[in-house]
């Protein structure tokens, strides 16, 4: 987590290549927090660890009032930058509707000065960030105390993107240019000699076994409607949209490919650490174009992310 607080951490670039959740999961989302004769719209939501607002924005077609909350000062000052330019996209004009604010996510659940009083929240989300925090057990106990009962806290992820078609060259053998494709991927993203010893952990491990750990530390003295869902993505198998979070980018470029691997924390520790900086617009790209006979100009490829979300209710 501490990586994407680095000044030099390209915001503005994570905020454009990454995958953004679709209008879908947010219907699975609010139905969840309506469940047992709820209403629309909530109250209050808190998005701890939100990053440029990637998964903030959404909620406001829901939610009467939204709070952002992200470590890194630099990602609160790119989601404020926009925020006038997201509001109008949503047809919002009054922008007090959502906040931003710098800060820890431990010391915003466990401090009792947070603007925020006990059981007044109906909604706590956090997206693509549960695996970095440090204590799981005070995490949930404390999220609880903010929660009004009946409210959801939600978390939810995705994780190593697959490519499962593309255009061009290798038809012929697709399932076996695909395998390709994904071995130079895992070579160069976890190999010993490439990015992988430069992952922040244990919160990557975490990620990469769907949060496991994570969700063995939900307390069921305190919450209740315990729902888990995972999707693992291959060339044969597709979201349910009814249930999965379904995150994916169709007729991609090979560099909108890269962009997006470029993005990742891992890399960005990779490049700092050893200084070089064209590890995948080189080595990896040209690994890439070999194995599966790809034109750089030419070819689109399809990526599914692996993704999952947990959602539980206040009891």
């Amino acid at each position: 987590m501490s990586t994407f607080s680095k000044t030099n951490f390209k915001t503005l670039n994570y905020n454009s290549f990454r995958p953004h959740y679709p209008p879908s999961f947010y219907k699975i989302l609010s139905n969840y927090v309506i469940k047992n004769n709820g209403k629309l719209p909530i109250d209050q939501a808190v998005d701890l660890g939100c990053g440029t607002g990637v998964a903030t924005y959404p909620l406001l077609n829901f939610v009467e009032k939204v709070i952002g909350l992200d470590l890194s000062a630099s990602m609160i000052d790119t989601a404020n930058s926009i925020k006038l330019e997201r509001l109008k996209v949503l047809d919002i004009s009054d922008s007090s509707r959502i906040s931003f604010k710098a800060g820890s996510v431990e010391d915003f659940i466990n401090s009792q000065d947070n603007d925020i009083q006990e059981s007044s929240v109906n909604l706590i989300i956090a997206a693509q960030c549960i695996h970095w925090f440090q204590n799981y057990d005070l995490f949930f106990k404390n999220s609880a105390k903010l929660l009004k009962q009946g409210g959801t806290l939600a978390y939810f992820y995705y994780i190593d993107p697959r490519i499962v078609n593309f255009s061009g060259p290798g038809k012929d053998n697709r399932a076996e240019v695909l395998e390709k494709a994904y071995a130079v991927y895992d070579k160069y993203v976890y190999g010993d000699d490439y990015i992988g010893p430069y992952w922040e952990q244990p919160g990557r491990s975490i990620l990469k076994d769907f949060c496991v750990e994570t969700n063995k530390h939900i307390p069921r003295d305190l919450y209740e409607d315990v729902t888990i869902e995972t999707f693992k993505a291959s060339e044969d198998t597709y979201p349910n949209e009814d249930k999965d979070l379904d995150l994916k980018k169709t007729s991609l470029d090979i560099k909108g490919y890269l962009d997006y691997v470029g993005t990742y924390s891992g890399y960005h520790n990779y490049k700092e650490t050893t200084g070089k900086t064209d590890l995948l617009e080189n080595e990896f790209l040209n690994e890439l174009l070999e194995v599966t006979g790809w034109d750089l100009e030419k070819t689109k490829i399809d990526l599914v992310w692996n993704t999952g979300y947990t959602f539980v209710r206040k009891k």
